[in-house]
């Protein structure tokens, strides 16, 4: 498929699949953790559990950030304006703490090196995509309700 600007969402839209794709592997090990008593904290006086609660709010913002981005690549394009790019972009910087602990905090990096490289996979496939498929992200129709 080729927008009027000649530009192809063929390869845009191959990098958040594979990025999200590998992403869905931390985001099952996040699952797993909700519910899992070695996840609990009991010296934590406002709730043992509190940091599944946390998880599960991590979960499904992620599934939330995941939908977006099909959406974007994937729906009509009529929704791919200016706006929605940046709401993308936008949306990209909330996958700035998978991978951002590393070369910065390492207290809050991934636990181990596998872990590291599958958040950064994810991230940098989906920002690639985001940049590439900008092009088309240019639609100047209205869009209708």
């Amino acid at each position: 498929m080729t927008h009027r600007s000649g530009t192809s969402l063929i390869t845009p839209r191959i990098l958040p699949i594979v990025g999200l794709c590998v992403g869905l592997l931390s985001w099952r090990e996040s699952v797993g953790h909700i519910g899992n008593p070695d996840f609990r904290v009991d010296a934590y006086p406002l709730g043992a559990t509190h940091r599944w609660y946390h998880v599960f709010r991590e979960v499904c913002g992620n599934t939330a950030k995941m939908a977006v981005f099909v959406l974007l690549f994937f729906g009509s394009a009529r929704w791919r304006t200016p706006v929605t790019w940046w709401i993308g972009f936008v949306l990209m910087l909330g996958y700035a703490p998978f991978w951002i602990g590393e070369p910065f905090l390492p207290a809050l990096s991934a636990p181990n090196t596998r872990a590291a490289i599958v958040h950064i996979v994810m991230a940098l496939f989906t920002c690639a995509a985001l940049f590439a498929a900008r092009p088309v992200f240019r639609s100047t129709e209205d869009v209708k309700s």
